[in-house]
């Protein structure tokens, strides 16, 4: 999950403003409490799928976990793409 991934590469904090909104927008102070909820169960199922038990742990052996692939062409708009800042390596 993004969450998961956000807290092995380091975030204190992440924000879930979409799904609360969303939630409210379906179902009130009840939906809200899903949405929540729902991103409670699927953190807890990445971090156990992890080897993680608690975030304290997926945040200790986060960079380990973390495999990147290496870049291609398909990473980039155009071929000057790197030069203006945008994407992480070179073509």
């Amino acid at each position: 999950t993004d969450i998961a991934k956000a807290i092995a590469l380091g975030a204190d904090s992440v924000g879930v403003g979409k799904p609360y909104l969303y939630g409210l927008a379906a179902g009130g102070t009840e939906g809200v409490i899903k949405a929540l909820e729902i991103l409670r169960v699927e953190l807890d199922r990445a971090m156990g799928l992890l080897g993680t038990p608690t975030v304290a742990d997926l945040k200790r052996e986060g960079p380990s976990l973390i495999k990147r692939r290496t870049p291609s062409a398909r990473d980039y708009p155009d071929r000057y793409a790197y030069e203006r800042g945008y994407g992480g390596g070179v073509i």
